[in-house]
């Protein structure tokens, strides 16, 4: 079930840019929807696991009571730790919209339409009850996402195909804004192009928007890329190890995240959004120095890649017409956003620990304008995504929010530094997250559900890779401890040792068996009483050693000794093992034989170390002559 439930949560995120970036009431209701019925999915297959799982404990142990299963595992404890973060957020969020509280904590606003109407009115925090319940839905599907992508992207394959997903989709997006760009369409799907005619914005309809969307396929593309070339080398790259990675040994997926990394830069550069093109720029230099961190590339390397980028791009800029060089050249910083940014800060001020309710900016910058801001259209955005959500929900409410998506990014960056599978994972989060916060200081880009879910996956299955990174070293010295008997605390990490590697996995291990390590077996004696000697073509095994003859006494005469001495010799009734042509083998009748006696030795015999020794026999202390 839990293929199912990432197969769907893939396909969401992926489609969710089509629809005008999910950015209309319907199609971010319908994406609501859809994550909300994956995220019950979800759970009836937990629970279906965790009672099967005590069901197949109950039978094996007789009925016994219930052990937990490895489906049923427990909710990790960073996962844990989010989850009670978000629901504190979400029961502010909605205590903001629907209770009615008096004295201070109401809005001034409600105060004074009642007493400009002469009736009654409930005293909310909120300006906008219904904004704030529309958003609400929609923060329910981000941290579904976010939760899911925990959960499901403990499997490197899956985890590798979200990012390829990811990928492929920035490359379909920015290859249907480049053809409809050059084709002069002048349209968004089958609307009319009213907003950044002279734009890419595939289908989005604010450029800077879209440069950020197009910002994370890039992105996407260089860590699978980068996945690619660790598979096909798994040392260092240097530059000409890469060039001649790519010429000789690349492969099609090589190949195709290239052409999706070359694609979405192109596609970023000419959206003529320069926060985009410089957050774009500032998050591949991330990318570059995570990769010295981590030690992939060498110092080297990255220099004469930047060199190359910034060459490139400046190649693309010229080819583009000039018009994204134009407006770096011509345009400041407008007045009207310095403006905005000028009424936020005042709305923030003006109630700093309640804020004005979710999704109220609009009514809350508008009711504090004191006329130096004017503009054509209603405001409703603070181009700053975190001055507007501190407007709206108050300081302490988002520094909880930074911190909650802060803690899974500080995870990725320790990932860093395992050096292991889930660097390049880690490294793509870094400069994603790069890329959506600066932009978020400038612009609203995160704010669109096509983004946001797109960020929150990509962030989550890289935060699950981080974790599930063991460390081989640590588990086993502490087992090899707990064996030996002796009690010692091993050095634990951030969040734990040993995470699982699939969705299914249990956080805790099953207990390995303790098998004895197999002992070599006893060495051969090898002392000389039992060593065979060699000889001509034959192989003499020396009969094993008998006690010593007890010491001679002082008044024992020749016969007595000669007595001792015949009472411990080796005896020749033993069968000969000689294997030589010469010597055959005796027949039964042959062991009843009296041992005839040894023949003397002749003149020609040599005198060793222990005595007259037969000629026959091979001196191993000596060398034989060189032929």
């Amino acid at each position: 079930m839990s293929s199912i439930i990432f197969w769907g949560l893939a396909g969401i995120v992926c489609l969710a840019p089509l629809p005008l970036a999910s950015n209309r009431p319907l199609p971010w209701s319908i994406l609501s929807l859809a994550v909300g019925a994956l995220l019950l999915l979800w759970a009836i297959g937990r629970l279906r696991a965790d009672w099967m799982g005590q069901r197949s404990a109950e039978v094996s142990a007789g009925g016994s009571p219930a052990v937990r299963g490895a489906s049923g595992r427990p909710v990790d404890r960073h996962a844990a730790v989010l989850a009670v973060g978000f629901s504190l957020l979400l029961v502010w969020y909605w205590l903001q919209a629907s209770l009615e509280v008096g004295g201070g904590w109401g809005h001034d606003a409600w105060h004074e339409a009642a007493a400009a109407l002469g009736e009654p009115l409930p005293g909310l925090i909120s300006l906008d009850p219904t904004a704030g319940e529309t958003l609400l839905m929609k923060i329910l599907a981000y941290g579904a996402v976010l939760f899911l992508a925990l959960d499901l992207g403990r499997d490197r394959a899956r985890a590798r195909m979200a990012i390829w997903l990811i990928s492929f989709a920035g490359l379909f997006y920015a290859l249907y804004g480049l053809g409809a760009h050059f084709t002069g369409a002048g349209s968004v799907l089958w609307f009319v192009k009213d907003a950044y005619p002279d734009s890419v914005t595939a289908t989005f309809v604010n450029r800077n928007a879209y440069a950020t969307y197009a910002g994370m396929g890039v992105i996407a593309g260089l860590a699978l890329a980068h996945l690619e070339l660790r598979r096909l080398r798994g040392d260092r790259l240097t530059l000409s190890r890469l060039l001649r990675t790519i010429s000789e040994s690349g492969s099609v997926s090589l190949y195709l995240a290239i052409i999706a990394t070359v694609t979405g830069t192109v596609a970023v550069i000419l959206t003529g959004s320069r926060a985009g093109l410089a957050c774009l720029a500032l998050a591949l230099v991330v990318f570059g120095v995570c990769m010295l961190i981590a030690g992939e590339i060498r110092l080297r390397t990255f220099l004469i890649a930047s060199v190359v980028a910034v060459v490139a791009g400046l190649g693309v800029l010229s080819l583009s017409g000039g018009f994204l060089a134009k407006r770096l050249a011509s345009e400041t910083t407008p007045d009207a956003r310095a403006a905005i940014f000028d009424g936020a800060r005042a709305a923030v001020a003006d109630r700093p620990w309640t804020g004005h309710g979710l999704g109220s900016f609009g009514p809350a910058f508008n009711r504090l304008n004191d006329g130096r801001a004017a503009f054509d259209t209603y405001v409703d955005l603070a181009h700053n995504s975190y001055i507007e959500l501190a407007a709206e929900v108050g300081v302490p409410a988002m520094l909880l929010s930074v911190a909650l998506l802060g803690s899974c990014i500080g995870i990725c960056f320790s990932g860093l530094f395992a050096r292991d599978r889930a660097a390049s994972t880690s490294i793509a989060a870094v400069a994603v997250a790069t890329l959506v916060g600066t932009h978020a200081m400038v612009d609203f880009g995160i704010q669109m559900p096509a983004v946001a879910v797109t960020f929150l996956l990509l962030i989550g299955v890289a935060t699950a890779q981080a974790l599930s990174v063991e460390q081989p070293g640590r588990a086993t010295a502490s087992a090899s401890a707990r064996g030996e008997g002796r009690w010692r605390s091993p050095r634990r990490g951030r969040f734990g040792l040993e995470r699982p590697q699939h969705a299914d996995d249990a956080v805790t291990p099953p207990p390995t068996l303790d098998a004895p390590w197999p002992r070599r077996a006893e060495p051969p004696d090898l002392s000389p009483r039992n060593t065979a000697v060699a000889t001509r073509g034959t192989v003499e095994v020396l009969p094993p050693a008998k006690p010593e003859p007890p010491p001679l006494a002082a008044d024992d005469d020749y016969e007595t000794a000669m007595a001792r001495w015949r009472a411990v010799r080796p005896t020749d009734e033993r069968p000969s093992r000689r294997a030589g042509p010469e010597s055959p083998t005796p027949g039964p009748a042959a062991s009843n034989r009296t041992a005839a006696p040894r023949p003397a030795p002749d003149a020609g015999a040599t005198r060793g170390p222990l005595g007259r020794q037969p000629d026959n026999l091979i001196d191993l202390t000596r060398r034989p002559p060189r032929s």
